[in-house]
């Protein structure tokens, strides 16, 4: 089966119109490089398979799935889970640096402290 002509326009349309969003958020710097090349390898993605819709059919045929709407439902899937898990990992790292910021603060504090009650 042929993807439709109004949804490859569409789908080129949508990847054009997410990759421009994500490259104006780097731009006023709601976002950093490194976290937006997850969305805009997804944007040139869509590119691609709105382009060349034989080419995902022939990976849907060679998996075995039934219909290239799973394919691409099952891709999806994991690539938002993927991005879930590294959002975790630096989530998790994030927390490590911020107590370890706090430790830091209050030792500096207690310095602080421990030096003005002596000049007193």
């Amino acid at each position: 089966k042929q993807m439709a002509n109004n949804l490859r326009i569409l789908l080129i349309i949508f990847s054009i119109l997410f990759f421009c969003i994500v490259l104006r958020l780097i731009s006023k710097k709601k976002i950093q490089i490194n976290n937006s090349l997850f969305w805009l390898f997804s944007a040139v993605l869509i590119f691609l398979v709105a382009l060349f819709p034989n080419f995902i059919s022939f990976f849907t045929k060679l998996i075995g799935f039934e219909t290239t709407s799973n394919f691409v439902i099952g891709i999806i899937l994991t690539l938002l889970l993927l991005d879930t898990l590294l959002l975790t990992i630096y989530l998790a790292e994030q927390n490590k640096k911020i107590v370890l910021l706090i430790q830091e603060v209050s030792m500096l504090k207690q310095n602080v402290g421990d030096k003005e009650g002596k000049h007193d």
